[in-house]
């Protein structure tokens, strides 16, 4: 059995060896991301994901990715594992973009109602009328709707609602709890 040191330390080298796959890495393609290497003179700078090769067979050389670092005029490959994508956190969403979530989950919502947002450490909810929609940093979504003092579940599209936050670079996967992301400041 291991001590508290032993599993502080074997933690620590899990969160080090964890790394997103060139596969999920492809979805950051033209965003910002961080190199996280700390062997290297360019640990911790800010740059753009410019392409991602997965394994090619015979090529020692991926899976890499290229980073565009400013002033440079070529990017840097590199290894998927030393690289973090930068998004924005669930619980940063503004008004507007819960209303889209709400317009987005529910196409049978009456757009003239408001959304209000309440915003927890690991999980947003969105309640408009009857209806209340909580969304988890690991990308859960359940939705109810509230008649007569009970609570039924309400039908919600929230495939289309992940993918609005997707394309909006908030993190519904947990990558920034994970440390496989950086949050966006």
């Amino acid at each position: 059995m291991l001590n508290s040191i032993e599993t502080e330390q074997a933690s620590v080298i899990m969160n080090a060896l964890a790394t997103l796959t060139a596969k999920e890495l492809t979805r950051y393609l033209g965003r910002k991301v961080q190199i996280w290497f700390p062997d290297y003179t360019k640990h911790g700078e800010i740059g753009i994901l410019q392409y991602v090769r997965d394994k090619i067979e015979g090529n020692p050389m991926t899976p890499t990715v290229g980073v565009l670092l400013e002033g440079d005029s070529f990017p840097r490959a590199m290894n998927p594992q030393h690289v973090r994508p930068i998004l924005r956190r669930l619980v940063g969403l503004t008004e507007a973009e819960a209303k889209q979530c709400f317009r987005l989950g529910y196409p049978y919502w009456d757009q003239r109602e408001s959304v209000r947002l309440l915003r927890g450490k690991t999980h947003v909810e969105l309640v408009s009328g009857p209806i209340r929609l909580l969304i988890t940093t690991q990308g859960v979504v359940t939705s109810e709707r509230h008649m007569d003092g009970v609570a039924t579940p309400a039908r919600v599209n929230a495939l289309g609602l992940l993918n609005y936050l997707d394309r909006l670079f908030i993190d519904t996967r947990g990558y920034i709890e994970s440390e496989l992301a950086m949050a966006a400041e």
